[in-house]
């Protein structure tokens, strides 16, 4: 009886820490980066006319899923089309906890990935040129 009682209580352990690992594992809203939302999307104009986006997500983002997010806010800056891009950056933040079990330092298991960031340049095509009132005909 007494065993039973310990599995039951491993078991609904487990089951929370499952439950747990998943409500952890919330998908980035897209959206700008800003005091309440520390993922997303931020950029900047260049003095080249160009812009300079950067990506910032989760540790469990793949680069897919920051390609997106960079795509989707390039086609946003750049209603008549995007000329080129270009990635300069993808930068993983990791920590290592202490390992004293491990010789030399944490081993690869203990590495942890706390989040991800996708940096790059964005060039619009020049849009359709809007006559003005001095350029009509006489």
């Amino acid at each position: 009886m007494r065993l039973g009682a310990c599995g039951l209580g491993v078991g609904l352990a487990a089951i929370g820490l499952l439950l747990q690992g998943c409500a952890a594992a919330k998908p980035v809203i897209y959206g700008p980066i800003g005091p309440e939302a520390p993922h997303g999307y931020s950029d900047r104009r260049n003095p080249d006319g160009g812009f300079t986006v950067l990506v910032a997500m989760p540790g469990y983002s793949t680069p897919a899923d920051l390609r997106a997010f960079f795509d989707r806010r390039a086609g946003e800056l750049c209603p008549a089309g995007i000329e080129r891009t270009n990635v300069f950056r993808l930068h993983a933040s990791e920590y290592f906890p202490g390992a004293p079990y491990v010789y030399g330092g944490a081993g690869v298991s203990s590495r942890s990935r706390l989040g991800v960031e996708l940096e790059g340049y964005v060039y619009c095509k020049a849009g359709p040129a809007v006559p003005t009132a001095g350029d009509a005909a006489p």
